[in-house]
């Protein structure tokens, strides 16, 4: 029962710690110019910050951010293992490629509409 208190509690702390990275992030791009380039920087920074990935330890089932299971893995167990964080981040990027060109489409159709 400690572990799952500690575990809770690593991820609220976890989670508070990203959210607060994500506004500095947020904060950073806030004056650039470049609409797209801001919101593809932003995306990035959710996805590295708040993808979760699966992982055991010692035949226990846990969620961790991706970022860390891919780090660890690439460190501990090489290249192979390092797949569990890495998959999870790539299928997040292109969710979010696709979420952001669909609004970019809306976008410059809205514009047209606009100037007719």
């Amino acid at each position: 029962m400690a572990y799952y208190d500690t575990y809770l509690l690593t991820w609220v702390a976890y989670l508070v710690a990203a959210l607060g990275m994500y506004y500095v992030v947020v904060k950073f791009t806030k004056y650039w110019r470049n609409e797209d380039l801001k919101n593809y920087l932003r995306m990035i920074g959710a996805v590295v910050l708040f993808t979760p990935a699966s992982h055991a330890i010692d035949g226990i089932p846990s969620i961790a951010p991706a970022f860390i299971v891919l780090l660890g893995e690439l460190l501990t167990s090489g290249t192979k293992a390092a797949f569990q964080g890495l998959l999870p981040i790539l299928f997040a990027l292109l969710l979010g490629a696709i979420a952001l060109t669909i609004q970019a489409l809306f976008k410059a159709s809205s514009a047209k509409q606009a100037k007719s």
